[in-house]
């Protein structure tokens, strides 16, 4: 089938090969593991995006997106865009996710729950919780858009993980 074919790697996956180990060897500094890393044999192993299962693809988001956040969480002063990220299992689900988002949405949502709870309020949708806390998030697009302009590991991070979700997008 078409997923059978091999295919030919232009410039633009040799760009993101290069970008990919350059960044990802910052990484390892910190993680003391890396997609860029020395074998036992002393051969530098390249992780190419294209290359990754679904299964490695997800490990490999999952690593970096907790990255960035740190990233993020370090560099801002105010605990409200500060973003925690957690594993849950949707009601009637055993299957496990991950949640990323900022704690004023967390506690928002909390309040509402605890609101409706008491009948004080109904129930919010979360398109509609979203809505109510546009401010907030146009507060944590601003601040992240400035780390991205003032810190280059936090701009390669941030390319990385957009490379990564395309490709999961992709498969």
């Amino acid at each position: 089938g078409i997923r059978d074919l091999v295919r030919s790697r232009g410039l633009g996956d040799v760009y993101k090969r290069q970008f990919l180990r350059k960044v990802m060897k910052k990484i390892s500094i910190i993680f003391f593991y890396v997609l860029s890393v020395t074998s036992l044999r002393g051969q530098e192993e390249i992780i190419v995006i294209e290359d990754l299962s679904p299964g490695e693809l997800r490990a490999q988001i999952i690593r970096v997106e907790s990255e960035f956040y740190r990233v993020f969480n370090l560099s801002t002063e105010k605990a409200k865009l500060k973003i925690e990220c957690l594993e849950y299992a949707p009601t009637g689900s055993a299957i496990k996710r991950r949640a990323c988002e900022p704690n004023f949405y967390t506690d928002a949502r909390n309040q509402n729950v605890r609101n409706w709870q008491d009948q004080v309020d109904i129930l919010a949708s979360p398109e509609a919780l979203r809505s109510s806390l546009e401010k907030e998030f146009e507060e944590l697009t601003e601040t992240m858009n400035i780390l991205i302009k003032e810190n280059e590991y936090f701009r390669e991070l941030n390319n990385v993980l957009r490379m990564l979700r395309d490709r999961e997008r992709e498969l």
